[in-house]
């Protein structure tokens, strides 16, 4: 045993640890997968402290430490994957070439030194790396085809060459190499561009990958044994601190989001619908340029609430965001301010428009919008809304006096149209 290793082994537990318990706290897509190969990373630190260059576990911990570091690069890619490549695809790929490799680790860390062993586990890989690609490529990866096809040659061709001239730990570490500055370059461009997450993970996976290539020269040269081995524990540290970081981003990132977003239809709130009117108001300044402001409240909508649940009100509120979204512009601002009310923000409208057809048009969109019913166990509900339009500069250069002009607007109709709810039944 390497009692030497004990410190870092603790330190990897505890890290583990961490991740575990935010993840249960803090639930994120991917970092289960993290978890996964990280612990496969442990494995291989615990086969390292077990390992003896002689004796009975020789050789089961040799070959448990190669094949635990494939393992842990094949889930890393799998989860680095994930919103860059097809899900089903990727992880058929993965499988499918990962036997070959398997293969390749274990045949040398069982010590077996034959040549046409290794050549013939390359044959098979490098076959299976240019078939499979293709294969795939009848669905969704056309594109991204021969961008594998690379990758494989890449692979077994060098292992070829190794193997014939008998650089054998070589044909072990080199597709390791590959595999892990694969990952580097997959995380980059899933993750982030401004994380520091991101950052300390592609970095330490890159120089992951090159302390697997440069194995080879190292253990020829005695020398520099110590340094290579701080650096090994290194990457390890900064690739677990590194998802630490990208969880506590993403949960920061989830925060901010969630205040200035309704959580329930995912609009903007009333704090950010406030920045929004304040940044079109003052393009229309400069630009000489309207902003109309379109207050919306929903007839009948606390009947919805009283008669069919809080559930159905709530999939009806969804629903009319979701129509609302629809008939605007990209341009416009769409924000719930609570309740059944909502508001938008059309701004840049051409100064030499009448007013009197900004307000038809506003008007029809929202009804537009509203006329299409929520089905709901074989009934179709279907409300209306009272609209109350206010435009800038022509009502009011005042933003205050603009909100509360729309508001009045809104209401004044509101009093004037009673259509509560309608009801019909879904033929």
């Amino acid at each position: 045993m390497n009692i030497q290793l004990l410190p870092d082994l603790a330190a990897m537990a505890t890290l583990l640890m961490i991740l575990y318990f935010l993840r249960r706290r803090h639930l994120q897509e991917g970092v289960g997968l993290w978890i996964v190969g990280l612990m496969f990373i442990y494995l291989e630190a615990i086969a390292h402290f077990l390992y003896k260059p002689a004796g009975p576990l020789h050789l089961p911990m040799h070959v448990l430490a190669l094949d635990s570091y494939l393992a842990a690069g094949m889930v890393f890619v799998w989860a680095a994957a994930k919103g860059v490549f097809p899900r089903r695809e990727t992880l058929v790929y993965l499988l499918v070439n990962a036997a070959p490799l398997v293969a390749i680790e274990t045949i040398y860390g069982m010590d077996i030194r034959n040549h046409e062993l290794y050549h013939f586990t390359a044959v098979c890989g490098l076959i299976l790396g240019l078939v499979t690609p293709f294969f795939l490529a009848r669905t969704v990866w056309l594109g991204k085809a021969w961008w594998l096809v690379l990758a494989q040659a890449v692979i077994w061709i060098p292992v070829w060459w190794f193997a014939s001239n008998e650089m054998f730990r070589d044909t072990a570490y080199f597709p390791l190499f590959v595999l892990y500055l694969v990952t580097a370059i997959v995380f980059s461009l899933s993750l982030p561009k401004k994380s520091l997450g991101r950052l300390s993970i592609v970095l330490g996976f890159s120089i992951w990958s090159l302390v697997f290539l440069l194995h080879s020269w190292v253990a020829n040269h005695p020398q520099y044994i110590l340094v290579a081995a701080e650096v090994w524990d290194w990457q390890k540290f900064l690739v677990a601190i590194g998802m630490l970081l990208v969880m506590l981003e993403r949960q920061v990132s989830s925060n901010e989001w969630h205040a200035l977003h309704d959580q329930l239809t995912g609009l903007p709130n009333r704090r950010l619908f406030e920045d929004r009117l304040d940044q079109a108001i003052e393009h229309s300044r400069r630009n000489s340029t309207r902003t109309a402001l379109i207050m919306i409240d929903l007839n009948g909508f606390k009947e919805i609430n009283d008669h069919q649940g809080h559930d159905t009100g709530d999939r009806l509120l969804e629903h009319i965001a979701q129509n609302l979204r629809h008939v605007l512009r990209s341009s416009d601002t769409l924000a719930r301010l609570g309740g059944d009310e909502f508001i938008i923000i059309t701004s840049d409208l051409p100064s030499d428009m009448p007013v009197a057809q900004i307000v038809e048009a506003s008007t029809e969109r929202v009804n537009e919008a509203l006329m299409k019913p929520l089905h709901v166990g074989g009934t179709d509900l279907k409300v209306t809304g009272s609209v109350g339009v206010a435009i800038f500069p022509d009502d009011t250069t005042d933003e205050v006096l603009l909100r509360r002009l729309a508001d009045q607007r809104m209401y004044q109709q509101k009093r004037q149209i009673p259509l509560p709810l309608e009801v019909s039944v879904a033929h």
